[in-house]
């Protein structure tokens, strides 16, 4: 099967989705698929190359009042040979590019959105035309719905796609990536400037849905017991920034290490020196964080937010509703090293489930189905 994928960024650039379409695509090539991966141009990147066997075409953009407009998009996607394209995303290039002329390439299709950000965080009145009227009528278009959860399957389908073309196949990690750290537990803790207690650990950058402030305050009636690191970029001038989280964890007497960014091999370092993974946020598609804390064998704890319910079902984490729920679930993991024990094991185990090469399979097999019902219909 040659399979397209349209992602709006590729690697070498750093991102959920991105990390997304590299991953899938490595899975699709090691069962064998001609895998073609369609994506804008980047400094300093070739326009055409290879990547562990997967074809890159990337598009130049031409920038216009704080939009990105490809060039030659639909020109190239006609020039291309695949058997099912797999678009990604909404409210980006990509996606909204290709909207109105879906239907003009005839071929199977099928699309993963990454669930609905500006929906959760942003629901103008715009928004609310875009996803209740316009993107049902776009979705048409597709064979098959690639969901990320059964929270993103329910609001399509209230939208109007059908249930029986909707699934839900979640994203992954590559679990050899996370087997071992590289960098010791106590060279990491004293690069970090950590000492001798438990240390909780955030990765994913302090953007306004991540709210690592509930973080702090979680942490607050456990103070001197748990220190916390923050891993990821700072968004300076937020309310949820680096500055106000420093703020927040000094009236609270709460010892936070805010890192910034950090090299990836140190970042994956870091699941292996903390005790517990804490993810507060309001908003997430999925949240890599919770899946690639369970890859090193780390327990979390986290908002009913994106995959976290999912991936809590194997025994790994704890899901919370309410802040008194979440600080509640970080006390008792914190306080108790036979269930973090047990918490540890239960999340290597069940990472089992989220690598590339079983996630993978899931796509495959909606593809099949997808292709089946277009030759059908």
């Amino acid at each position: 099967m040659r399979v397209l994928i349209v992602n709006h960024r590729f690697y070498p650039v750093e991102g959920g989705t991105e990390r997304w379409a590299l991953g899938l695509a490595r899975g699709l090539r090691r069962k064998g698929e001609e895998v073609t991966v369609l994506t804008q141009s980047e400094p300093g990147v070739p326009d055409e190359e290879t990547v562990d066997g997967i074809a890159v075409r990337r598009i130049p953009m031409a920038h216009w009042g704080g939009v990105r407009f490809p060039r030659g998009y639909w020109r190239t996607l006609r020039a291309l040979d695949y058997d099912l394209l797999n678009m990604s995303g909404n409210r980006i290039w990509c996606a909204d590019f290709y909207f109105p002329v879906a239907e003009v390439f005839d071929g199977p299709q099928v699309i993963t959105p990454h669930d609905f950000y500006q929906w959760v965080m942003h629901p103008t009145t715009l928004d609310r035309w875009y996803f209740t009227r316009y993107l049902p009528g776009r979705l048409k278009a597709y064979d098959a719905y690639l969901a990320h959860t059964p929270r993103e399957r329910d609001r399509v389908v209230g939208w109007g796609y059908p249930l029986e073309r909707t699934h839900v196949v979640g994203t992954a990690v590559e679990l050899s990536e996370f087997a071992r750290p590289r960098r010791s537990r106590e060279e990491v803790r004293a690069r970090w400037g950590i000492g001798k207690g438990l240390l909780a650990y955030y990765v994913g950058g302090l953007w306004e849905n991540k709210r690592v402030d509930r973080l702090v305050r979680a942490l607050a009636p456990v103070q001197g017991l748990c220190a916390l690191a923050v891993a990821g970029r700072d968004v300076p001038g937020s309310p949820y920034g680096a500055e106000n989280v420093r703020r927040l964890a000094k009236e609270l007497g709460v010892e936070v290490h805010v890192l910034g960014e950090v090299p990836r091999d140190e970042l994956i370092s870091g699941y292996h020196a903390a005790d517990v993974f804490l993810l507060g946020s309001a908003y997430e598609g999925f949240g890599l964080g919770p899946l690639e804390a369970m890859a090193c064998g780390l327990p979390f704890v986290s908002y009913d937010v994106g995959g976290a319910s999912l991936l809590a079902q194997g025994g790994g984490g704890k899901v919370a509703t309410t802040d008194h729920e979440f600080a509640s679930a970080v006390a008792e993991v914190l306080k108790d090293d036979g269930l973090r024990h047990r918490m540890a094991q239960a999340a290597r185990t069940s990472a089992q489930n989220w690598d590339w090469s079983v996630v993978a399979e899931r796509y495959r097999s909606v593809y099949r189905l997808a292709l089946d019902r277009h030759a059908s219909s």
